[in-house]
């Protein structure tokens, strides 16, 4: 918001810094300044390769049901599960 708020400032000619602007709505200037940065998933090919063959031959087995029977955790057949679809 500070940043477009910022540029549409100079776009018009009025040059206000990004501390000012800051200061002025109240934002701390490390809230304008970051950028999230989020590592894709991965996924292990040795706990994906077991679920999807379970799954192909059972198809209306859950993640639950999947992660007894292979002996995995929960989570990770879960994660295994929404990332894979």
């Amino acid at each position: 918001m500070i940043r477009t708020l910022h540029d549409g400032l100079l776009a018009d000619g009025i040059r206000v810094s990004l501390v000012k602007l800051c200061a002025w709505f109240g934002v701390p200037r490390r809230t304008v300044y970051y950028k999230p940065t989020k590592a894709a998933a991965k996924i292990d090919p040795r706990f994906a390769e077991p679920i999807k063959a379970m799954i192909e031959e059972n198809p209306s087995f859950g993640y639950r049901t999947a992660a007894f029977l292979l002996g995995f955790n929960e989570n990770t057949v879960q994660r295994i599960f929404q990332l894979k679809n």
